[in-house]
Formats: structure tokens, C-alpha cells, sequence
């Protein structure tokens, strides 16, 4: 990745990881998007100059954690700040690998924070420090880490796959919360009603321990697309994160043990079947495959990227990462229809996008 990467980490530099409303700052990741994409740096800067204007200072210090005090800080989101600069030390004193392998553990039952938009992020620090290990994209990965940490959000049982289902199947029969309206809130509010579903934990426990974990994310991306497209009037934000926080993983892999592959993998799924059980009225297989003469790889980007919108431009790189490694046509068919949603509603109120999934909070 070209130093334009660099450039953008340092004009966000100091900015808090969400937004004053609790939405997460995705500039850092949609950055590093856009350079993975090879779009110009130029594009890339106007892009993160935009965007810088909407973020806000990182919260004040709390707390001091250390090595003994950490278990009791997790999920503070009040310490970001303290979690951020505990893994700057971390890395300052250890190799960034050493880090993920000692940190990784403790962190991934806890996946879910911030809507996994903290393993999101930590994954694209991940990639770019693989490319080049900067000063830089060390402290982005310490703010990603750190960020992770403090919104640390556990979902009920432990993913253990021991079943014998595959992907799809399985998703279809995870439970569903009903009975309450989770249009508009954030994330990490509407998932504690997972604890209302007691046979939950079982229904993860039913996919079958994959033989390959790059195969294994190729078909979890590839049914939460189709999911993404069922449940797309209602749904379309909170989805298009059941591609995204999968596809985040196969940045991991050349990076993370076999091991760490594995459980990572059993707490992705784990967060998409709460996806699926907290937002989801359509199964995938309620969706039909969209054919295979629809748009081109060149025409999605074009469109997402015509947005500005950092989920269009998150999601068009997954998609167009995950089409490359299986050609299928639903994660193309996906990133555009989220572009097309967008454009439809650049004249919408507020209330109209958030009524349509398009939007958590204004």
C-alpha cells in the first residue's frame, strides 16, 4: 500500500473511535479500503478530508490499566483512551504478532464490540501493517485493539461447533427475537435480547468444525450475502455487516495461527447468527440467486464508491475481495444494491432513512 495510507492516518489522528451519536468512526477503515482498492491518493485524501470534519476528539483518561487490571476494564467503553494507550505500550514493546497472538484470545469471545465494527477495524490495521510496518499503523492497530477492548460485548454460550450442518442450514434455524422494535438503535442495545433466546448457544453449537477456514469463510460470506439481500427493506446497514465481519477474518489469516483461525472463526459465526436472530425477519434461503449477467466488478465499484459512504466503500472492497475468491454473483449483486439504496434516498428525512434500516442513529 502506497504512503497515501499513512497521510490519512495522521490526518485523523487524536479522533475518538464513534461519533458523538455512538456510531463508530469508520474512517480509518474505509481509508485503508479505498488504498487496498487502488484508487488514487488524491481521491483518497479529499475522501478522508471530508470526512475528519464529522469526528470528535477522543475522550479524556479514567483509568490506568495494566497487566493485572485489564480483565475488570474490559467492555468500559469510558476507558477508550486508557485502552488505546495501554496497546500503544504493548506494541511499543512487542512485535505486533506477538500482540495479536497474546491478545487475540482474550479479546474474540468479546467480538461483537461495537457491532464487531472493533475486529473490523483491527483487521484492516492488520492488512496495512502486513504491507508496511509504520509508526503509523502501529498506533492505528493499538486504537483498533484498544477500541475492541473497551466496547468488548460477549453474546450467550460459547461458539464450540460441533454439529454436523453447514453454513446455510444452520443459519436458517437459529432462533428469532420478536416483539420489540430495533429500528434505529444501535447495535450493542438490540443484541441483549439474545439472552431472551435460551436455545441460542445449541443452535451455533449445530454448524460442523470446518475442514478448511478460508473455505469456511468463502460460504459464511457468501450465505450472509444472500441474507444481507433477504432481509435488505428492513435491514440493509445492520446486514451488510454479517459480509463484512467475516470477510475481515481472511484479512487476518496470513497473519494469526491455525489455531487463532479456528476460534476466530467460531466467534464470527457466532456474530452472525446474533445478526441473524436480533434483526433478521428472511433466511437466506429465502432469497434466489441473482443472476450471473448482472453488474460488473468495475460498474459496483463505480456506483458504491460514487456514494462517498464509508459502509459502500467497506462493503464494495469485501465484496469485490470475496467475488474474486469465488465468482459468485450475490456479493456483487449485494455492494449494488446497497449503492442503489443509497442514491434513492439522498432526498429522504431522517426518520424515513432510519425507518428504512439505512441509518441506526442521526
Amino acid at each position: 500500500m502506497s504512503s497515501t495510507l499513512d497521510e490519512t492516518l495522521e490526518r485523523m489522528r487524536g479522533a475518538s473511535p464513534e461519533h458523538a451519536n455512538g456510531v463508530p468512526n469508520h474512517g480509518p477503515m474505509a481509508a485503508e479500503a479505498l488504498v487496498a482498492l487502488g484508487c488514487e491518493g488524491e481521491q483518497v485524501l479529499r475522501w478522508v478530508d471530508r470526512y475528519r470534519t464529522t469526528l470528535v476528539p477522543m475522550p479524556g483518561s479514567t483509568l490506568r490499566i495494566t497487566d493485572h487490571s485489564w480483565p475488570e476494564a474490559l467492555g468500559r467503553m469510558d476507558a477508550i483512551a486508557d485502552w488505546a494507550a495501554f496497546f500503544g505500550n504493548e506494541l511499543a514493546d512487542h512485535p505486533w504478532e506477538s500482540v495479536l497472538e497474546r491478545w487475540l484470545p482474550r479479546l474474540l469471545p468479546g467480538l461483537m464490540a461495537a457491532g464487531t465494527h472493533g475486529f473490523i477495524r483491527t483487521a484492516h490495521a492488520i492488512r496495512a501493517l502486513g504491507d508496511a510496518p509504520t509508526p503509523l499503523r502501529l498506533e492505528e492497530l493499538g486504537l483498533a485493539l484498544g477500541f475492541w477492548a473497551a466496547y468488548y460485548q460477549k453474546l450467550p454460550g460459547e461458539p464450540v461447533l460441533v454439529g454436523d450442518l453447514g453454513i446455510e442450514q444452520a443459519l436458517d434455524r437459529i432462533p428469532r427475537a420478536k416483539g420489540y422494535d430495533s429500528q434505529g438503535v444501535l447495535p450493542r442495545e438490540v443484541l441483549g435480547v439474545l439472552g431472551t433466546l435460551p436455545s441460542f448457544p445449541a443452535a451455533v453449537a449445530a454448524v460442523a468444525a470446518p475442514d478448511s477456514i478460508p473455505a469456511a469463510i468463502t460460504a459464511l460470506t457468501e450465505t450472509a450475502a444472500r441474507l444481507y439481500l433477504a432481509n435488505a427493506e428492513r435491514h440493509p446497514l445492520v446486514m451488510l455487516h454479517t459480509v463484512t465481519g467475516p470477510s475481515a477474518l481472511r484479512m487476518m489469516l496470513p497473519h494469526i495461527s491455525e489455531q487463532l483461525q479456528r476460534t476466530a472463526f467460531g466467534y464470527i459465526w457466532q456474530a452472525v447468527a446474533g445478526w441473524m436472530a436480533a434483526f433478521s425477519a428472511q433466511s437466506p434461503l429465502d432469497h434466489r440467486d441473482p443472476a450471473a449477467d448482472g453488474p460488473t466488478i468495475s460498474e459496483v465499484l463505480d456506483r458504491c464508491l460514487e456514494t462517498g459512504d464509508p459502509h459502500a466503500i467497506k462493503f464494495v472492497e469485501a465484496c469485490v475481495r470475496e467475488h474474486r475468491a469465488s465468482a459468485q454473483p450475490v456479493y456483487l449483486a449485494a455492494a449494488a444494491d446497497w449503492a442503489t439504496r443509497l442514491r434513492q434516498a439522498q432526498d429522504w428525512t431522517s426518520d424515513k432513512k432510519i425507518f428504512s434500516g439505512l441509518v441506526i442513529r442521526t
